[in-house]
């Protein structure tokens, strides 16, 4: 197998392990040593929890998906700039479906090491999507 460099790497984080729900991509390029800094109540900041993180909002918008829309790298950093689009048509956060789409941006810088992501430190634009989606409450 040939070894991808840092940007591509992320790039397929994004656009195929993420996108399409490809667990055994992740697997393959998320080392099993992996910290998540972008902490998430009740899940776990490992490879298995961006598994379980990222079935949860699929649960709720079947067709989740990543556009990578700029990538910097430096050394082992990768810095990216990414809009997630996704239509609540599943039951999220205690809520029946909405049927609303929403657009919203995240950022993430990823170390790499050994050829795989090492470590993940990101924001995600979560007011954006939950007001998009109609969740807040009144």
């Amino acid at each position: 197998m040939f070894s991808l460099t840092t940007e591509e790497l992320v790039r397929r984080y994004y656009e195929q392990a993420l996108t399409e729900a490809d667990w055994n991509t992740l697997d393959a390029i998320v080392a099993p040593g992996f910290v998540e800094h972008e902490v998430v109540p009740r899940i776990p900041p490992t490879r298995a929890g961006l598994k379980q993180k990222y079935d949860l909002l699929r649960t709720g918008c079947p067709d989740l998906r990543f556009t990578v829309e700029d990538l910097f790298s430096v050394g082992e950093r990768v810095a990216a700039r990414v809009t997630v689009r996704g239509t609540n048509t599943g039951a999220f956060m205690g809520r029946a479906p909405s049927g609303k789409a929403f657009v919203a941006a995240t950022v993430g810088i990823f170390r790499v090491e050994g050829g795989q992501l090492a470590e993940h430190w990101g924001v995600f634009d979560q007011m954006a999507m939950i007001g998009q989606l109609g969740l807040f409450t009144t």
